[in-house]
């Protein structure tokens, strides 16, 4: 039901600013809305304030996503260590996961923001870790990377300061592209007063030492250059494997500071649960300072405006008085060009349906009929059938009830699981009826006795296609008769009766001409009777094209009437796409019964006074299996339910387009405030 919306106009002193917004928070029942613009009143600007509460949001989300970082790090660390002289120790601290939503008192959520600048004071020392980490991979890339050009010149034996200039010669010592080498040797070959030898082996570069007269030192290193030559510093007092060995020891200390860093930053864990409530807490500042801006104020006094359920104005009231004798207020119904938010509202079976809904468009509160409690036991029904096995059915409802009792999400949270184990519910329904029992054979069982229909055996499969198109084309009925209702709420009687009611009498023409073509051959009247209703609502469809028209306009519409029938192809159309609940059903089906003779062929391998051995590789194969086939047949019957609901059903009469309801404060992705507490 989308529940009657009012407006609350009220005007207060700046002073009880803060404790209004305390009272609003508390409620959790108060849309504010921006004020509509009022003359002689100006508006408040809190951008700099929100610029600096969104950054510390984002400072926290860092810290929660280098946390999580830093925990695989040290995972990966501890058991690639663990068989090690020193294995790296990880003990991690038992932290509730980020998708977890404490509860929370308002004393309770209040009292971290006079903890804030001890809690962003370990954001700090996270982000100061963050930075030295990011500089010890800086540092490393280049230490290992000299390590690749030391390890060119690991066939000398001389520390790189050996090879020096003497009196009379000079020496050089590098490298050229590997590409280059036959040039530098004929360079060699042909300058008498030039020695050049290879050192190593070449890899991207070719090492080599060159020495040379005087007289033409100056002449080998422009030739040099023209190789694109890479000179080798030989300042060092070490040998090549001696500077490795000191690179690795370097590499070394790093790593270890690296894995104290590691240890540092995960101890900050601790206040994960605390950062969580403060990340909420700037969420509840941020959507103050935007109520702020949509206030039209003066210098002493503020204006506010909000929305709340009707049925909540009693109670609203006591907790405007209980704020201030300062304020001033009352209750309006909304004008008729404002927009005003959707606030849904249904039992606890149909509620979880909502987010179904809202994944597509939150239901538009002036035009809009809750389309919930209807499209809530059509999803029922299609889930089930999609999916067709009474033991499946069983493993998602009680799987699907135990986590949601383990997890206990707060209200508004968990509901796809809900979702699934009402699935599951359904899925036990037609498993029974269809025998479906992990795709075994249950005949001469207690099972069969419930059996109704074999979806693999004989004209079962057509039986089961037409079974799926009845309830296509019931679905799409239904869509179309909250079209009809939906007009009339709107006082389109007439426009109701051409655009649905036409339709039905087509409809209901038809089935009893099937009828009778069927199941009455020797009653000719019931065949007739069922032409005459169809052409009937034919005609007044084709009638209906020139309501309201004059003159030439009335000849278009008629022709546009004839126009409409054709939507009768797209109605064949939607209801042909409900082929898919008999496409699904039926590959469960098969699946399970692969899996079932892929067991059968295992067993049969072996002599039958060793068949156990046969059934002990059988039990992770079926299990395997039928998880498997469980997963795939649940995202398959979530995704396509979802589509028949969305396209088919939906696009009969839903507009959709609204903006959901959302009380001050309750903006939060950490916490849920229990006002009771």
């Amino acid at each position: 039901m989308i529940v009657e919306m009012k407006k609350l106009v009220l005007i207060g002193h700046r002073k009880e600013r803060k404790k209004l917004f305390e009272a609003l928070h508390k409620t959790k029942n108060v849309e504010i809305a921006k004020t509509r613009d009022i003359e002689n009143t100006a508006r408040l600007d809190n951008s700099l304030s929100s610029e600096k509460i969104n950054a510390d949001i984002a400072r926290i989300k860092f810290a929660f996503d280098f946390l999580r970082e830093q925990k695989r790090i040290a995972e990966a660390l501890a058991k690639k260590t663990e068989k090690t002289e020193y294995p790296y120790v990880f003990t991690p601290i038992k932290t509730p996961s980020l998708s977890y939503m404490a509860t929370l008192g308002y004393d309770q959520f209040e009292e971290v923001g006079s903890r804030e600048v001890e809690l962003m004071a370990n954001v700090a020392d996270l982000e100061d870790i963050a930075a030295r980490l990011k500089e010890i991979a800086q540092q490393k890339g280049k230490l290992q990377a000299e390590i690749q050009i030391h390890k060119l010149y690991e066939g000398l034996n001389q520390p790189y300061s050996y090879y020096k200039n003497t009196e009379k010669t000079a020496v050089v010592l590098g490298g050229v592209p590997s590409q280059r080498t036959q040039e530098l040797l004929k360079y060699g070959e042909d300058n008498e007063l030039v020695d050049i030898s290879l050192v190593g082996e070449p890899l991207k570069l070719q090492p080599f030492i060159a020495v040379a007269h005087n007289e033409v030192a100056e002449q080998m290193r422009a030739h040099l250059q023209s190789l694109d030559f890479t000179a080798m510093d030989c300042g060092m007092e070490r040998t090549p494997k001696q500077r490795i060995e000191d690179i690795e020891d370097e590499i070394y200390d790093l790593d270890m500071e690296s894995q104290e860093l590691t240890t540092r930053a995960l101890v900050k864990e601790m206040f994960v649960a605390d950062l969580k409530v403060l990340h909420d807490y700037y969420m509840v500042e941020l959507s103050t300072n935007r109520a702020l801006d949509g206030f039209a104020t003066t210098k002493e006094c503020f204006v506010l405006e909000g929305w709340y359920p009707a049925d909540y104005e009693d109670e609203l009231q006591d907790v405007l008085d209980n704020v201030s004798d300062a304020l001033v207020y009352e209750f309006v119904y909304p004008e008729h060009d404002e927009v005003v938010p959707t606030y849904v509202k249904n039992s606890a079976m149909v509620e979880p349906y909502q987010d179904v809904t809202n994944m597509y468009s939150v239901p538009n509160y002036r035009t809009d009929i809750d389309p919930n409690p209807i499209m809530s036991i059509f999803y029922f029904l299609l889930f089930g059938m999609m999916i067709a096995d009474a033991a499946y059915g069983l493993l998602l409802a009680v799987g699907a009830f135990i986590v949601y009792k383990i997890k206990r999400p707060v209200p508004g949270k968990g509901r796809l699981l809900l979702i699934i184990a009402m699935g599951g519910i359904s899925t036990v329904i037609w498993g029974t009826l269809f025998g479906g029992w992990f795709g075994l054979d249950i005949k001469g069982t207690f099972f069969e006795s419930m059996q109704v229909l074999n979806p693999l055996e004989g004209n079962s499969p057509l039986i089961l296609l037409g079974i799926s198109f009845g309830l296509g084309f019931i679905h799409i009925l239904v869509g179309m008769l909250l079209n009809a209702i939906k007009l009339i709420r709107r006082g389109k009687v007439l426009d109701a009766l051409c655009e649905v009611g036409t339709w039905y009498l087509i409809f209901a023409g038809v089935i009893i001409l099937v009828v009778g073509l069927l199941f009455a051959k020797g009653i000719p009247a019931i065949k007739y009777v069922g032409i005459g209703i169809a052409c009937l609502g034919a005609f007044l469809l084709v009638l209906s094209g020139i309501r309201g028209k004059k003159g030439a306009k009335k000849i278009l519409g008629f022709f546009s009437g004839f126009a409409k029938l054709y939507d009768g192809v797209n109605i064949v159309s939607d209801v042909l796409s409900y082929a898919r609940l008999f496409g699904l059903g039926l590959s469960g089906s098969v699946v399970a019964l692969v899996v079932n003779q892929i067991c059968s062929v295992v067993i049969g391998f072996f002599p039958a006074n060793v068949a156990a051995i046969g059934y002990i590789f059988c039990v992770p194969i079926f299990i395997v299996g039928h998880i498997f086939n469980i997963a795939i047949s649940t995202l398959g019957a979530y995704v396509h339910n979802c589509r028949l609901q969305y396209i088919e059903f939906y696009g009969k009469f839903y507009e959709g387009g609204g903006h959901a309801f959302m009380p001050y404060g309750t903006n939060t992705k950490y916490t849920y405030l229990d006002m009771r507490r």
